[in-house]
């Protein structure tokens, strides 16, 4: 058997292979602009079938919602065309969120932190929400007030006695919008936090608890830290330094040197000894 020899094979011209690749990438084109016809077309079509338009509402009732609220707030009435729906404000289309909607549940119920409304087809829309939960009560001159631990506004009109939480006084804010971030200094809040858990942290070391006993901590002047024990005794810490010293000695003041009928303040910002200056001048 004779061999035969191959010749070399060349590969394409340099001006060949250009020409191929710009073929390639006008297909590309050619192909997602068919794509994207079909696709806008279908959905000219699904917006005016009464085939897609909503037949059912299901929403899932939350702590503080009821369904029927939910389904109210959203804005979505049966007899809308769902296609329309996902069309009318910012929303994740592609995956069928109807963000109108979500919007205007955030605007309308201040417990709710996050709104999910989405479209299954052909003709149902299902509510869902994740609520926000009570941490604290901001209180001013003016305003007592229920917010998460972010600080965004729940109610006004908080009572104390009846919620059970903690209280903290803050500066005058500037707006208050039920369901937005109260506008006062991020600082105060997270002060505010850093001396409620020094405290805890002290009460689990000591005997004495102090943490009962507080009635508020008031972060609205931070060279002024306070915090009232049993509404007779305010606790000036002033700046917020050497928490552990000053928490641990008030505590030690409070239980062991003061008289149960004993009304003042105990003042740390003076000097590095704390002065107890009773109400009565005494």
């Amino acid at each position: 058997m004779k061999l035969r020899r191959i010749k070399d094979v060349k590969g394409l011209s340099p001006a060949a292979e250009k020409r191929k690749k710009r073929r390639r990438k006008v297909l590309k084109l050619v192909r997602n602009l068919l794509v994207t016809a079909l696709f806008a077309v279908t959905v000219i079509y699904a917006a005016h079938s009464p085939f897609f338009n909503i037949k059912e509402i299901t929403a899932n009732a939350s702590k503080h919602y009821d369904g029927n609220i939910l389904s109210e707030a959203s804005g979505i009435s049966l007899g809308q065309n769902g296609f329309r729906l996902l069309s009318g404000g910012a929303g994740r289309f592609y995956l069928l969120h109807i963000g109108s909607a979500e919007k205007q549940i955030l605007g309308k119920c201040p417990y709710v932190k996050s709104a999910n409304v989405r479209y299954i087809l052909p003709s149902k829309v299902i509510i869902s929400v994740e609520e926000r939960t009570p941490a604290v009560i901001l209180r001013t001159k003016t305003e007592s007030m229920l917010a998460d631990k972010e600080g965004y506004l729940l109610e006004s009109g908080a009572d104390p006695k009846k919620l059970k939480l903690p209280v903290i006084k803050v500066p005058e804010p500037k707006t208050l919008n039920l369901g937005k971030k109260i506008d006062i200094p991020g600082e105060n809040l997270i002060s505010a936090y850093e001396l409620f858990n020094t405290i805890k942290e002290m009460d689990s070391k000591n005997e004495d608890k102090l943490m009962p006993k507080v009635d508020y901590v008031d972060v609205s002047d931070m060279n002024n830290v306070r915090f009232s024990l049993q509404g007779r005794i305010t606790v000036n810490l002033g700046k917020l330094e050497d928490l552990n010293y000053k928490i641990n000695t008030a505590v030690t003041i409070y239980t062991r040197n003061l008289k149960k009928t004993d009304r003042g303040v105990l003042d740390f910002s003076i000097d590095a000894d704390p002065v107890f200056t009773p109400e009565n001048g005494g």
